[in-house]
């Protein structure tokens, strides 16, 4: 049976359980407590030394990088396809995935530590701040997070994160007015890469400042939390912690985002 290192909230991670629960391939869930820093464990850094899920262990071999383990899980169990037939499509879903790992992950990654994770952060000793910091191996997010720690979203990159969602989104919302899902007629990995990131600004009261800008990707999304793989990979690995973390987002915070989106 394939192993899945992943967390609850984990965009990356949810990512993979949504092909998987698609696919309806069983598989072993084995948690890492994020913000506990279980990923800095000695055991797991050996299985990934990025410090970061998910990992995926299929009989002994280890495969990191979620884009890549989206397509070994479409690859290993190739019925039902989640790779479009039509090569335009295809090219389209790979272009999604790929924005989503240079530009859209980092984003969201910003965004959420300004928002979200910062309060947490901000009532550990200074000692306790330098040492988590120091914790993450990969120096650009070390630095960005302790940027948007420090300013919130007053950070350039918050500002900048909540600009470079602002253009996802339209671009979504251009490619849901010709076809049902984002690459095409039918679910593909696309939006299984997508989806947590459109879910995440749902989490932090967002995704309705696009209501008016963006009807097909809230239809799409309405969509997407009705199919059948939405509640196994997403809400049902919700714990009150994570209820908690995001219920208690500054009320501020949308009224904020809104100005950075109107160039405030």
């Amino acid at each position: 049976m394939l192993t899945l290192y992943d967390s609850t909230t984990s965009v990356c991670a949810i990512k993979i359980r949504l092909a998987l629960h698609e696919k309806l391939i069983p598989f072993q869930s084995h948690n890492i407590d994020l913000r506990s820093g279980d990923q800095f464990d000695p055991d797991y850094l050996k299985l990934n030394p990025n410090a970061v899920v998910p990992t995926l262990v299929d009989d002994g071999c280890v495969i990191i990088e979620s884009s890549v383990i989206l397509n070994y899980v479409d690859d290993i169990h190739p019925t039902p396809s989640l790779v479009p037939v039509d090569v335009y499509d295809r090219s389209q879903m790979r272009l999604w995935m790929k924005r989503i790992d240079e530009v859209v992950h980092p984003a969201t990654g910003n965004l959420t530590h300004a928002t979200a994770y910062r309060q947490g952060f901000l009532k550990l000793s200074k000692e306790a701040q330098v040492a988590r910091l120091d914790r993450i191996p990969d120096e650009n997010r070390r630095s960005r997070f302790a940027q948007v720690y420090e300013h919130g979203l007053q950070a350039p990159a918050a500002i900048g994160a909540v600009k470079s969602i602002n253009t996802l989104i339209a671009d979504m919302e251009k490619a849901l007015t010709k076809s049902e899902y984002l690459a095409g007629p039918k679910y593909s990995l696309a939006d299984c890469a997508v989806t947590p990131y459109a879910n995440r600004l749902f989490d932090l009261g967002l995704l309705k400042l696009w209501a008016s800008q963006a009807p097909h990707v809230l239809r799409w999304y309405d969509a997407i939390r009705e199919r059948p793989n939405f509640t196994p990979a997403i809400t049902a690995y919700l714990t009150d912690a994570d209820r908690f973390l995001f219920e208690t987002v500054d009320t501020e915070t949308p009224n904020r985002v809104r100005e950075i989106i109107d160039g405030g």
